[in-house]
């Protein structure tokens, strides 16, 4: 049994993990352009697309690779590997420069350069290198490393710095960076209050010990998945939590804990609150014993107009399978490999 989709699924540029191109002995009828399956037949196995017209083969068509002039190697199944073809007597190499054959009259020798052997450069010295036209090292050497200090003279501007008689001032910013001198040192600093011109990037943790926070900003992202209120609460629990919409002239909205309910609330006025769990309208259990590959959930809501999840209790994942509604207090859950013992949660609720 497949699931049944009755309209286009966009994976909005997700990958599509461990699919499986559909296989077949034969070709599919009443085929739509762009349609494709896998041949399954021996000696076939190959993937196929429909053009409109006909099925066009697209795993590829080269059959064979035969190794050509100066190649070895070659095959028409699996890995082929193709060598170059090698001859012991002779070796060629296309090059003005270099020619090497094996022995007899006119051979040609290399032409020794005059580099030494060696080790070049250190923590005082860099290694230099002369190389010629043909791309070869002709010489190697050393050369040593200086450092000049050099500061333009003052003549009468603020270009330059005069050893012994200019006085060098280490200034800070308003707001922003504090300096001091005290005999040899420097010491550089953030004033009691400070301000960021421009942008504050935090690399570690970010700690506020203030009372009050304020966020002048119109997009706020956060990564973390969780954002926890009354983090400063500690035994019985007596304060609500929740999320306020300023909504300027109009009345506010809010989304909030009910401490003294245990309930979830909301209101569209900001006065008139309601709940937005009720148990009874709702089921969850879990599924699963390693060998069925169907199950019979009982949720006893009264209804078929039920929406069913499930997700994987180990990974978390929500996952896919056959659900029917069997009855108004019952659903059937059917897979094609039986899931582990209790792997597979239920969640259900009426609508």
């Amino acid at each position: 049994m497949a699931l049944k989709y009755l309209t286009h699924i966009d994976l909005n540029k997700n990958q599509l993990q461990n699919a499986v191109i559909h296989p077949l002995g034969t070709a599919p009828s009443g085929a739509v352009e762009g349609q494709i399956y896998y041949d399954s037949t021996v000696g076939d196995k190959k993937v196929y697309i429909y053009n409109g017209s006909a099925w066009v083969n697209i795993s590829g068509d080269i059959s064979e690779v035969i190794a050509g002039n100066a190649l070895t190697g070659g095959g028409s199944d699996g890995s082929v590997t193709l060598n170059v073809a090698v001859d012991d007597s002779t070796i060629a190499i296309a090059s003005d420069a270099l020619k090497v054959k094996d022995g007899g009259i006119g051979s040609t020798q290399l032409a020794a350069t005059s580099v030494t052997a060696g080790s070049y450069g250190s923590s005082s010295a860099i290694p230099t290198f002369t190389v010629d036209a043909d791309g070869r090292l002709t010489a190697a050497g050393t050369a040593s490393i200086t450092t000049t200090l050099d500061i333009a003279a003052d003549s009468g501007t603020d270009n330059g710095v005069v050893l012994g008689t200019d006085t060098l001032t280490v200034a800070g910013t308003t707001n922003e960076i504090e300096t001091s001198v005290s005999g040899d040192t420097i010491t550089v600093g953030l004033p009691s209050n400070v301000t960021i011109g421009n942008n504050l990037i935090v690399t570690g943790n970010l700690t506020v010990s203030g009372t009050q926070t304020i966020v002048n900003t119109e997009t706020i992202e956060l990564a973390d998945n969780i954002i926890k209120l009354n983090s400063n609460a500690t035994g019985t629990p007596s304060e609500n939590a929740g999320i306020e919409v300023e909504r300027g002239s109009s009345d506010n909205v809010a989304l909030r804990w009910n401490e003294g309910d245990d309930d979830w609330e909301v209101t569209t006025d900001g006065s008139n609150y309601y709940n937005i769990s009720t148990a009874a309208d709702s089921f969850k259990g879990s599924i699963g014993d390693g060998s069925a590959t169907s199950y019979t959930v009982t949720h006893n809501l009264g209804t078929r107009d039920v929406l069913v999840e499930l997700y994987d209790a180990s990974s978390y994942e929500t996952v896919i399978a056959d659900v029917t509604r069997t009855s108004t207090s019952v659903v059937t859950v059917a897979f094609t490999v039986a899931p582990a013992s209790n792997d597979i949660r239920v969640l259900i609720r009426k609508i």
